[in-house]
């Protein structure tokens, strides 16, 4: 009966010590986050001041990064996702998760604001549930918006929209890299990491943009300067 016993403890034991040597799979949550001046945005709040001095809200903000990828110390790179959506009135939206990614020391994530001119086609995601949200007229070029960004500025009746997308098939999307450092191994089990937008980045530098109610969907000049500011508009932290 001893002989038994103490087989069968040994049995269990090798089992546990097994599964403790066995190495982990690393889960990375990448999140999406919204600021003015480095707060969390209040929508429907007017208190916020751009580089024009007007105060503003936002009422509504959703936008596309795509060919989201982390860069390794080798030179070798791991696409997380080819294309997501993010609304901030939509929690499910901001953020999502790799189950396994592959051990490296990562130096660098790199993204692309918006769609380039091989995704930004008409009704190329209409199975998607941002479609009608995100789809640019036809008529202005179609494809998709990339940012749909809106609220009221000066007071609570004047209205502004600011939204980024291909006008006239021209295309408005840039590319983004940021430094990071994020090393996984065996025994990394799960990491997260956040890529926020600074919104009043959007109307300070290097152009000072003036929020107008004409919008700015046919003005190919201003959507070039947007462009121009979306290089001091997002940063990324290891959580």
């Amino acid at each position: 009966m001893k002989r038994i016993t103490i087989l069968v403890l040994a049995i269990v034991f090798t089992i546990t010590s097994c599964k403790k040597d066995e190495p982990l799979d690393t889960q990375l949550t990448v999140n999406f986050t919204q600021t003015i001046n480095s707060s969390t945005i209040a929508q429907d709040n007017l208190n916020y001041t751009n580089a024009a001095n007007q105060s503003y809200s936002v009422k509504q903000l959703a936008y596309i990064i795509s060919d989201i990828t982390l860069h390794d110390e080798n030179g070798e790179s791991t696409l997380l996702k080819e294309m997501h959506f993010i609304d901030i009135d939509k929690p499910a939206t901001l953020s999502f998760t790799v189950s396994k990614l592959a051990d490296a020391n990562y130096t660098s994530i790199s993204f692309t604001f918006g769609l380039d001119t091989s995704k930004n086609i008409s009704n190329l995601y209409v199975n998607e549930d941002f479609h009608s949200t995100m789809a640019w007229p036809d008529m202005m070029g179609g494809g998709y918006h990339y940012m749909i960004l809106e609220g009221n500025f000066n007071n609570d009746t004047t209205f502004y929209n600011t939204h980024i997308g291909g006008t006239m098939g021209m295309d408005f999307s840039f590319n983004n890299s940021n430094t990071i450092f994020l090393s996984t191994n065996t025994e990394t089990s799960n990491v997260s990491l956040t890529l926020n937008m600074e919104v009043n980045n959007w109307f300070s530098s290097p152009n000072e943009i003036t929020l107008t109610t004409d919008g700015i969907m046919g003005n190919s000049n201003v959507q070039m300067l947007l462009k121009q500011n979306g290089a001091d508009v997002f940063s990324t932290t290891i959580d």
